[in-house]
């Protein structure tokens, strides 16, 4: 909404502008009112405004007079002028000071509209012509700030540009920190990731000027926030510098609900080094696996030490779990899963990569037996490409086992399928179900491709499964859309019907009946649990 005042020293003109016009469905809203030009400069210093509405002849301070003193004021503001005098003169002298428009009383009300719809048009303009310089400006910005923090610019060209950069070049040394927002299901979104971290940003601008003069803010090209603080004792300022991305951490948790990730780097001596503050404290990241905590992961040389032997299971290990794969044995491959996970909290030295690297193996000996069983790439087990992108993901490691129990719990519900006895008819039933659990399914579709009577093919299946087809398709429906709840970035309406359902609604009736709690529920229940 664009601001407007009025001023007229007639009571009557004024509320019959307030009431003669629908303001809101044109954008704009009447802020504030005055009877003459001293009244209402006065209220004008302390109240910013888009519009002025002003008569020409009013006592104490004329039209004209209070125009150029709000110019003086608020330079941007646009000016609309009202008269009962058609006087050449007054039209004259507007112009010169660059009203919208001289309108004669009593007022046109098209002719004001037609007059407020361009000068709205006029504001958006320059807002936006200001936005783009603003974005331009930003955008070389960040990209001379990460060519510094990545050794990718010389010397001369840095000091060249040393203006656009916000922080002083020649300090005694400099120190990053880095913030990286961990975005949940249900804020997944590209739109709404852009705008959170957009926010995001601002903030931590504002919060960095307060903090000291000396710091830079930009976007990274991973859309990681990068803040850049000039040191004058490198070792002092430093501490204070991590105190202040501890604070900042924490407000930003609380204003916007987000889990965060905040590192910081080495104290860098001298603008030449500053790429290795930047570079340790993403380094940092990775550690996040093994200890996370509430305050920012600081770069200790001692921490970065790698584990003297690897802690991936061996092939043996992997061996006897595939063999628990192959059998069926649910339990017991979840609780390989669980040991493995437990050796590696208790070795000592143990690097980020370790953890990782296990799960790995674990990932791709499920994936194997999937493939062994002939399980669908975008069936049963989903996909791959995003499984393995979601291991090196900065997570904690019981979210990270959690992760890969739950992928083997997958993969084992869908090959149990093929390991019971069931005719060759079931079988392809339940291949169909697996393949096309998506599509629309009945026995009526099936019993033709079959060539069989729909009731008949209902009663076998309910012999040999145990389940009414309908019972059946419905649990597997359920199931891939658990594991796509925790797994995706997908909103829980496309969920509903990427399993199946066109009806939302009674996709959460369904879910709820089964297991005791929506949707949403569950997927916001999982990354508490996970945490």
């Amino acid at each position: 909404m664009y601001r407007v005042f009025l001023v007229d020293d007639e009571p009557f003109i004024m509320e019959g502008l307030a009431y003669l016009i629908d303001w809101e469905r044109h954008g704009l809203q009447i802020v504030g009112k005055a009877a003459d030009g001293a009244e209402a400069l006065e209220a004008l210093a302390g109240e910013p405004i888009d519009i002025l509405i002003t008569d020409i002849q009013m006592p104490h301070m004329n039209g004209l007079e209070l125009i150029r003193s709000v110019r003086e004021l608020q330079p941007d503001v646009k000016f609309i002028i009202l008269s009962g005098y058609n006087d050449f003169d007054y039209v004259k002298e507007g112009v010169t000071l660059g009203i919208e428009n001289y309108l004669l009383k009593p007022v046109n009300t098209e002719e004001l509209i037609r007059t407020l719809t361009g000068t709205v048009a006029k504001i958006e303009q320059s807002v936006y012509k200001e936005e783009s310089i603003k974005r331009h400006l930003e955008i070389i910005r960040d990209n001379l700030l990460y060519r510094w923090v990545t050794a990718a610019i010389e010397p001369e060209e840095l000091r060249n540009r040393a203006e656009l950069l916000g922080i002083r070049l020649g300090l005694p040394g400099y120190v990053a920190g880095i913030v990286k927002l961990l975005f949940d299901q249900e804020q997944a979104e590209v739109s709404s990731r852009a705008e959170t971290i957009a926010a995001v940003r601002t903030y931590c601008q504002r919060t960095a000027q307060s903090y000291g003069p000396e710091q830079a803010v930009f976007a990274d090209l991973e859309g990681d926030l990068v803040l850049l603080a000039g040191l004058d004792d490198v070792d002092a300022d430093r501490t204070g510098f991590v105190r202040f991305m501890a604070e900042l951490q924490a407000a930003i948790r609380e204003r916007w609900g987000l889990p965060l990730l905040v590192t910081v780097g080495e104290a860098s001596k001298g603008e030449a080094s500053a790429h290795r503050s930047y570079r340790t404290a993403k380094r940092m990241q990775d550690y996040y696996v093994l200890a996370p905590h509430d305050g920012p992961l600081v770069y200790e040389a001692p921490v970065l030490t790698a584990a003297a032997e690897p802690a991936a299971p061996v092939q043996a290990e992997l061996a006897h779990f595939c063999k628990l794969l192959s059998a069926g044995k649910k339990d017991e491959a979840l609780a390989w899963v669980g040991e493995a996970f437990a050796r590696l909290r208790e070795t000592e030295g143990l690097a980020p990569s370790d953890v990782q690297n296990t799960a790995m193996a674990v990932l791709a000996a499920a994936v194997h037996h999937a493939n062994l069983m002939r399980q669908e790439h975008e069936g049963a087990i989903g996909d791959y490409k995003h499984l393995f992108s979601q291991v090196v993901k900065p997570q904690t490691m019981q979210e990270l086992e959690e992760l890969v129990e739950r992928f083997v719990d997958r993969v084992l519900f869908a090959s149990g399928v093929a390991e019971r006895e069931y005719s060759p008819v079931i079988r392809q039933v339940l291949r169909e179900i697996e393949r096309r659990y998506g599509d629309e399914l009945s026995l009526k579709t099936l019993s033709q491709a079959f060539h069989m009577n729909p009731v008949y093919l209902g009663q076998l299946f309910h012999k040999e499964t145990g389940e009414t087809f309908s019972d059946y398709v419905n649990k597997y429906r359920l199931a891939q859309a658990k594991a796509l709840l925790v797994e995706s970035n997908l909103k829980t309406s496309d969920i509903s019907l990427r399993v199946g359902y066109t009806d939302t609604s009674y996709f959460y009736k369904q879910f709820r009946k089964y297991y005791g709690f929506s949707p949403t529920e569950y997927r916001n229940w999982s990354k508490l649990g996970d945490g």
